[in-house]
């Protein structure tokens, strides 16, 4: 079934209100919003086949798809944050850095290296294995992995947390 210019019309309403609101609450700059809207409606326009009259109208139709798809986007936006890439630690302190030409970025993995070493043995050896295991994986994955459930592991998290904060290295967090 073919979009009606009207339907077209009111999805890119309903599109830049909820942009309007993304940027408002400061989960998307400005120079993200088109992209973003044009993603949205690119998917939207891909599942509207799937639409049914005898089930609700248009309107609320395109609202709950508009709705659900930012939400699915942004899982998938802070999924690929999350997924980042790891630098191991070891071997790095043997790397030199010229002060004169470095940007800092060696030197600062060093301090954390050298600040890890300090912290590391005041964590249990259950703690030292979730923190190399997050270093990898998401909180899930690492509970089953670990065969506990993830409200147990967030409150081992959660004493990691102090032990780093007591540390003062609150912005490894």
């Amino acid at each position: 079934m073919q979009i009606d210019p009207k339907d077209l019309q009111f999805t890119n309403i309903v599109i830049s209100a909820e942009m309007k609101k993304l940027h408002l609450r400061g989960i998307l700059r400005s120079d993200e919003m088109e992209p973003f809207a044009s993603e949205v409606l690119a998917r939207l326009l891909a599942v509207w086949e799937s639409y049914d009259a005898t089930r609700g109208p248009r309107e609320a139709f395109i609202n709950t798809v508009v709705s659900n798809l930012i939400a699915s986007l942004l899982r998938e936006r802070y999924a690929q944050k999350r997924r980042g890439t790891t630098q191991p630690l070891d071997g790095v302190a043997d790397v030199l850095v010229d002060r004169a030409t470095s940007d800092g970025r060696q030197e600062h993995i060093i301090n954390l290296r050298i600040d890890l070493a300090n912290v590391l043995p005041r964590l249990t050896p259950f703690q030292r294995q979730i923190v190399d295991l997050l270093q990898r994986d998401a909180l899930t994955p690492v509970a089953e992995q670990l065969g506990i459930p993830r409200r147990t592991l967030r409150d081992q998290c959660a004493r990691i947390r102090d032990v780093f904060r007591d540390a003062g290295l609150e912005e490894y967090l």
